[in-house]
């Protein structure tokens, strides 16, 4: 399999020394919140609240086969800097039960809610059998918030007859309302996989979309782009309120991941498309991802460290699916001839370029091959095949492949070496899960993907986005024109929706689920289409 380069000496540049800096700053504040007091910290007393603490709703997450992780955070005011809340520790108790009426208490925790986190809980239950629903809730003072549910993995090696899941993501608050995560909550799925774009961090408008149409609705006024972690903190408030959002989370066990919003418009590394020096965008980047962790529920490996998350994972589901959460912002190639849609970008091509870094693909390639499931997921952000624009209304006419420089189109040797490992691996059903576009597409991965007779050697699902705003080719000669620029697209759609997945040993099915409209609420939704993949055999069939 092609290798990076190796890396080079580690050197304490400023770029080094600012990583330390936040680290034992932004990270000593975070440590105090969830395991011993520092010094002189006050402990956690009464608290009796004026109002409903549980604002932003109740979440599960990242399950293992004994447990999961329980998220809220007490924000009784939750668009105030602070959710309303003084600086005192509140200890806040979690329940679970084997029955959703919680008459069968199995489990009872408790955690202690710190404002250096937020007042957020991340309580990491044990000790459950795997493979079944449980049901929790969470009380803190004479306050108690609702029932959600939670699901253990099953037990490794075991055989299941099916999963159901979404993936989803893309949900700018302003571009229209979250039915489609009414309709999730109502599909009731063993998990939702988040692929990114949970916030957005632009600036309060009152318009959106490229024509400026008035917003379905907008943020209050002084909401800012974001910069400072109060910032990033008033944003995930916002989202959380709305309550199609917080019956999602409460339905079932979500695995988050995060794109370029949840920082900056298509951030790489240590850099961002306004060339701000690395040295200022990593402490932006630390305010962001802390504010992430604080509204996700993901485990204390997940705990920030300065501007550095451990975001990627793994989670398998008995010997049917094997499922490798992936980040590709944190460790990525900057983008080639200064990013956009281009054609004849030849910098997009050269061999040390990564979409993953050596590391994750060292832990990528190490999953590989213990992988023993049925079907290989790879869950990430950007779109993964090779694809062609022209035919898009904001693509210059050329006559070469135009290709979008923020995905795995821009650094093709990082492409390359997944596809290396996933042969080296004998992987037979690879599946890769993507958003980002605002588009739902589905693609066969094949080794030349202007040749249909080409091997296909997997395939992608890219989900629509659920609420932020999209568009398609602007003619049917348009869409005739990117059809035919690309043999290996199979369905395209510039519905907003989500993807539900219904996966057996011997199928993998996705119905591409949309919304008629998002700018008003509780609109039908529908599935446009579904795509089929029979085990054992790469390649889509329709319906």
């Amino acid at each position: 399999m092609p290798r990076l380069p190796s890396s080079p000496r580690l050197s304490l540049d400023r770029r080094t020394l600012l990583r330390g800096a936040l680290g034992a700053g932004l990270g000593a504040g975070l440590g105090a919140g969830i395991g011993a007091l520092p010094a002189g910290a006050a402990e956690p007393g009464r608290v009796s609240f004026k109002s409903n603490p549980f604002t932003l709703g109740i979440a599960s997450g990242d399950p293992a086969p004994d447990g999961f992780v329980l998220w809220t955070r007490l924000a009784p005011e939750p668009l105030k800097a602070r959710g309303g809340m003084s600086a005192q520790p509140v200890d806040v108790t979690i329940e679970i039960a084997d029955d959703p009426a919680m008459t069968r208490i199995v489990r009872t925790a408790t955690e202690t809610a710190r404002l250096e986190l937020a007042h957020s809980v991340h309580a990491e239950i044990e000790g459950l059998a795997p493979g079944r629903d449980y049901f929790y809730r969470f009380r803190a003072g004479d306050a108690e918030s609702p029932v959600g549910r939670a699901r253990t993995l099953p037990a490794p090696g075991d055989a299941l007859a099916q999963i159901r899941f979404a993936a989803a993501g893309c949900q700018r608050w302003e571009d229209g309302y979250y039915t489609a995560w009414r309709a999730i909550a109502d599909d009731q799925l063993d998990f939702v996989f988040h692929y990114g774009d949970y916030i957005y961090e632009y600036a309060h408008t009152d318009v959106t979309g490229r024509d400026k149409q008035p917003a379905p609705r907008t943020m209050p006024a002084d909401f800012p782009a974001c910069f400072t972690l109060t910032d990033y903190r008033r944003r995930y408030a916002l989202y959380k309120t709305d309550a199609d959002l917080q019956a999602a989370h409460a339905s079932c066990p979500l695995l988050p991941s995060f794109d370029d919003h949840e920082v900056a418009n298509n951030w790489a590394a240590d850099s961002d498309p306004k060339h701000t020096p690395a040295d200022a965008f990593l402490f932006r980047r630390a305010m962001a991802l802390q504010a992430w962790y604080e509204h996700m529920p993901v485990r204390r490996a997940q705990l920030p460290h300065g501007p550095d998350v451990r975001a990627y994972r793994g989670f398998r589901y008995g010997s049917l699916i094997d499922v490798a959460v992936l980040d590709t912002r944190q460790y990525r190639s900057r983008q080639p001839c200064g990013d956009g849609f281009l054609a004849g970008c030849a910098e997009a091509d050269a061999e040390g370029r990564s979409m993953l870094g050596a590391a994750q693909e060292q832990w990528l390639t190490e999953r590989l091959a213990q992988s023993r499931a049925t079907w290989q997921v790879l869950a990430q952000q950007v779109m993964f095949a090779q694809f062609d624009w022209r035919g898009f209304p904001f693509v210059k006419e050329t006559n070469a492949p135009v290709v979008d420089l923020d995905t795995w189109n821009g650094a093709t040797a990082g492409r390359e070496r997944v596809l290396a490992m996933l042969q080296a691996a004998s992987i037979a059903n690879p599946v890769v899960l993507t958003g980002d576009l605002h588009r739902a597409l589905a693609l066969e991965i094949r080794r030349d993907w202007r040749d249909p007779a080409s091997p296909c050697v997997g395939v992608e699902f890219l989900s629509t986005s659920i609420s932020s705003i999209g568009d398609g080719p602007a003619t049917e000669a348009d869409r005739a024109t990117m059809l035919r620029n690309n043999p290996h697209l199979k369905f395209f759609s510039d519905k907003r929706g989500y993807t539900r997945h219904v996966v057996t040993p011997k199928q993998w099915q996705a119905d591409y689920r949309t919304v008629d409209s998002t700018a008003t609420p509780g609109q039908p939704v529908r599935t446009a289409q579904t795509l089929r993949v029979e085990a054992g055999r790469p390649g889509l069939i329709s319906g």
